[in-house]
């Protein structure tokens, strides 16, 4: 695998280096289009490509149309995707990329006898270039199709189109060596920008991840966009996850990855044999932005069209996963990097997701959604009776729900801020990259099930108990009525009496031993000391915090009722301190 400049590929081919919108490190926004297509695929001795010829040809055919009318700064499809014969009559019919716009395309399979074939066919609209392999192979190749405009000559007034193609230089280890046997591999990893001018953009192929060698990563990280296009059937398989880690491992916050691979449930076909991959999607944008727009109103903006924020603690990253489901998702994101920007006007949000569409068979075409399925409504029956109080406030803020069965559960960091996003017990993933959002349910993985089912199963057994069980005194009032209820305000609080008083309940379950419970009740009770006011407040708060549990007997109880209301326990000093202790 070698780094290959683009400005030299175009120089040794007489064409001017392009200036990419993405890639100019100033404070204006930039637009990604990216294709997450269902995957119904055959796989033979020709090649990989779409079965439904038809279906694909409308399917890409209304997407380059979009990417031209919403004149995407980036537009990008997974490996294997873009029919040639769609590209190929965008190209000559004037529907390519305008100036400062780019494509990253993964093509079809095809031969390089084909591809100098198409060379010939477009060489009246546009340059196609590639690297020199064996023309007389039977052999496929997995291209990524780079698609932009060079700039006119000082002496030559005309801009031309270019299609510089990239292989695929590693072959992915399938059960019967599709690739090994069938695919002719590349060696050259094209880079736009770097100098002191520009940001880069790299892209690496499904498998190309196999050859990702430190030296490499460390060339490439820094100030990149980097996009990794796929095929695959487990996204998390260690070979991807080592590779992302190794991209997001550095100290800097100026390296984004962007992973677009085909939607969940791929069908493949190969020699006529079809297999039902029951794969998750896995798509995701992860980036390093240390000014990060963690904002509840973004992030659940993001969450509603099919976005959903994870932190990947091991890399110390934001990830942020697209819905499972086939669409093409608008972005508008804000640079890798800002250089020469003053400091008020530089400020990295990330990628907002603006419009997501499905496809419409009927309208033979891409119709944008309000709002994504993000599969909550499938389980939320576990939750029980509160169904119907948790769902009234994950239509509002899906965060929201994370932090009231959090704090439900007793489950919560053991430090104050517990409730952000990035020590959220649920957002946060480790290096398995299994994703325990409740109110994102799509991920198929049974430690992500177990997770969702115990969490929502531990918040109808809490709501049983406070509607049928006796409760202590100090929360006598939510006999008349509650709610469960989170705010910025009030972070360690999750239920609200018709009157208005607020309260911490918590069910630990059968799972946690006494002192466990002990030491939950007592960080929660530090929380509220911490964040109240004065003594009065703190004392009342902690008197409406009450912990069950399951004895030894499997009855359960609450955790010490009256501790908060002793006449020694004056609220004036926190619970940790050393001095309170019994």
């Amino acid at each position: 695998m070698d780094i290959t400049p683009v400005a030299d590929i175009l120089f040794e081919n007489a064409l001017r280096t392009p200036i990419l919108n993405a890639l100019i490190p100033n404070a204006d926004n930039y637009t990604v289009l990216a294709l997450q297509p269902h995957g119904d695929i055959e796989a033979s001795a020709e090649g990989v490509r779409s079965r439904d010829r038809d279906l694909a040809t409308r399917q890409f055919g209304k997407f380059l149309k979009y990417a031209k009318e919403t004149q995407a700064d980036l537009a990008i499809t997974p490996e294997y995707s873009m029919p040639w014969e769609v590209l190929s009559e965008a190209i000559s019919g004037g529907g390519g990329p305008v100036q400062g716009d780019i494509w990253a395309l993964g093509c079809e399979s095809i031969k390089i006898s084909e591809l100098e074939s198409l060379k010939e066919r477009l060489a009246p609209f546009a340059t196609v270039i590639y690297e020199p392999l064996d023309a007389s192979s039977t052999r496929f190749v997995s291209p990524l199709a780079y698609i932009f405009v060079s700039p006119p000559a000082p002496d030559n007034g005309e801009a031309k189109t270019v299609v510089l193609v990239q292989f695929k230089t590693h072959a992915m280890g399938d059960p019967d060596h599709f690739e090994i046997n069938g695919m002719q591999r590349g060696t050259r990893i094209y880079q736009f920008g770097g100098n002191e001018q520009n940001l880069k953009l790299v892209s690496l192929i499904c498998a190309d991840a196999f050859a990702l060698t430190d030296d490499i990563a460390a060339a490439i990280h820094d100030r990149a966009l980097i996009l990794h296009i796929q095929l695959n059937q487990d996204p998390r398989n260690e070979w991807f996850l080592g590779c992302r880690e190794r991209l997001l491992h550095y100290g800097g916050d100026a390296t984004e990855v962007l992973c677009l691979n085909w939607s969940e449930d791929v069908i493949m076909s190969i020699s006529g044999n079809s297999r039902h991959w029951n794969n998750i999607a896995g798509s995701a944008w992860y980036l390093k932005g240390r000014e990060f727009d963690n904002r509840d109103v973004t992030l659940c903006s993001n969450h509603r069209q099919g976005l959903y924020y994870t932190w990947l603690q091991p890399c110390r990253s934001h990830a942020l996963f697209f819905n499972y489901k086939p669409a093409i998702f608008l972005f508008t994101a804000t640079k890798v990097a800002h250089v020469a920007v003053a400091g008020p006007a530089s400020r990295r949000r990330g990628p907002q997701l603006t419009k997501t569409c499905n496809w419409n068979d009927e309208a033979g075409s891409w119709v944008e959604k309000n709002t994504a399925d993000d599969g909550f409504s499938a389980i939320i029956t576990e939750s029980g009776n509160a169904q119907t109080e948790i769902k009234r406030i994950a239509d509002a803020n899906p965060l929201e729900v994370e932090r009231i069965l959090a704090l439900c559960a007793g489950e919560i960091e053991s430090n104050k801020d517990w409730h952000k996003v990035n020590l959220l017990d649920s957002c946060v993933i480790d290096s398995s990259e299994i994703i325990r959002r409740v109110t994102f349910a799509q991920d198929t993985h049974e430690q992500a099930k177990r997770f969702r089912t115990a969490r929502l199963r531990r918040c109808s057994r809490l709501w049983e108990i406070i509607k049928n069980d006796d409760l202590p005194s100090a929360l006598s009032d939510l006999k008349s009525g509650f709610s469960f209820k989170w705010s910025h305000n009030s972070p360690h609080q999750n239920v609200e009496s018709t009157s208005g008083k607020l309260a911490t309940v918590i069910y630990m379950g059968e799972e946690c031993s006494r002192d466990h419970v002990k030491a939950i009740k007592k960080h929660v009770a530090n929380c509220l000391h911490q964040s109240s006011l004065d003594s009065d407040q703190s004392r009342s708060a902690q008197q409406r915090l009450h912990v069950w549990f399951c004895n030894e007997t499997g009855a359960v109880i609450p955790y010490e009722p009256l501790q908060y209301v002793k006449i020694d326990k004056t609220g004036n000093r926190t619970p940790v301190d050393i001095g309170r202790e019994e």
